[in-house]
């Protein structure tokens, strides 16, 4: 899904990805295909700057991410909790 980052016309141009993969099915380009999809059609939109926001916790999506254009563009500690555990939210960014 891609949807706007804030309601605000400021912010039109900017949106936030948000889309997952069940472990078996990583490593085999449709993630790849899904991010494609998803910049085509946020193109379409007058989209220009993808944002993502990832668990600390999920190596492979932040590699994935890195691998596909994205840096690290900033990190909210502790900002979420699962079974327990805080995990930190790291923000990427891509200029399509």
């Amino acid at each position: 899904m891609l949807r706007s980052y804030n309601p605000m016309p400021s912010f039109s141009h900017t949106a936030e990805a948000s889309y997952f993969l069940q472990p078996e099915l990583t490593g085999n380009g449709l993630g790849s295909r899904i991010l494609e999809c998803l910049e085509a059609g946020g193109k379409e939109r007058g989209v220009s700057c993808i944002l993502a926001g990832i668990s600390s916790l999920n190596d492979g999506s932040i590699r994935f991410h890195l691998k596909h254009g994205f840096m690290q563009c900033g990190r909210f500690r502790n900002a979420g909790k699962k079974n327990g555990m805080f995990f930190d939210i790291v923000w990427m960014q891509k200029d399509i």
